[in-house]
């Protein structure tokens, strides 16, 4: 009998969500229950694909709005596809492998340049642009690139206004410092929960308090189903 295939959990949300912080938190969990487990964060900077990502955030090749989403999502789906075969290996050995931002992220943050298609009329029985280009994406990455598929994916769920005090402090890139569009950036992410199975959105405020990031963790734990013999 071969090996039980490991899971790919990924970890999204806008900008200043705390992906990364929650991503090496489970990773140090898991680490520490001594489940094999890898972890991995994209985009990778220092591949070839990550530094066209970095020219981008950059500005060199315009604003957020100058550049297509069909164009910008090349660069991301590049730098997956480049390490898709590591991550299949350690799939394959029976890992867990913790991702900070996957395939969701490149969906949202390109989709949310596409008009808001609930604030247009849009024909009946007509799809439009952001649906045509989600599906069109995801054919891409998964069918035509053939990264692996997510087994789940945990949505941090934080208000545009908290996540901007949280980057108050850091540098911000062309996403980063355009409000609006990071506005619809998390209407994107919202739909993108709601219509697929294996994602769940964690909140991360509560009565109008950020959690701390130890109470964050531990909805993620409940979330996975976190027990010593691991998710």
């Amino acid at each position: 009998m071969g090996k039980k295939r490991g899971r790919l959990i990924v970890f999204e949300g806008a900008d200043g969500s705390g992906k990364t912080t929650q991503a090496k938190l489970l990773f140090k969990h898991l680490k520490k229950q001594k489940i094999p487990t890898e972890y991995i964060s994209f985009p990778i900077y220092e591949s070839t694909w990550g530094k066209l990502v970095r020219r981008y955030l950059d500005g060199e090749f315009g604003d957020v709005g100058d550049v297509s989403p069909y164009l910008a999502c090349v660069f991301y789906a590049g730098d997956r596809l480049a390490v898709s075969k590591k991550i299949f290996r350690w799939l394959r050995a029976g890992k867990i492998v913790v991702c900070d931002r996957y395939t969701g992220s490149n969906i949202a943050h390109q989709a949310a340049k596409i008009k808001d298609p609930h604030s247009t009329k849009v024909a009946r029985g007509k799809q439009n642009e952001r649906e045509k280009f989600v599906q069109w994406l995801e054919k891409f990455e998964y069918e035509i690139n053939k990264i692996p598929r997510e087994d789940k994916v945990i949505l941090l769920s934080v208000p545009v206004g908290f996540s901007q005090k949280l980057m108050r402090s850091k540098k911000k890139d062309i996403h980063e410092r355009n409000k609006k569009y990071l506005s619809d950036v998390v209407r994107v992410y919202e739909e993108l929960e709601i219509k697929r199975s294996n994602w769940e959105k964690i909140e991360c405020v509560e009565d109008g308090n950020l959690l701390s990031r130890e109470e964050i963790h531990e909805k993620v734990s409940r979330s996975l189903d976190l027990k010593k013999d691991g998710p």
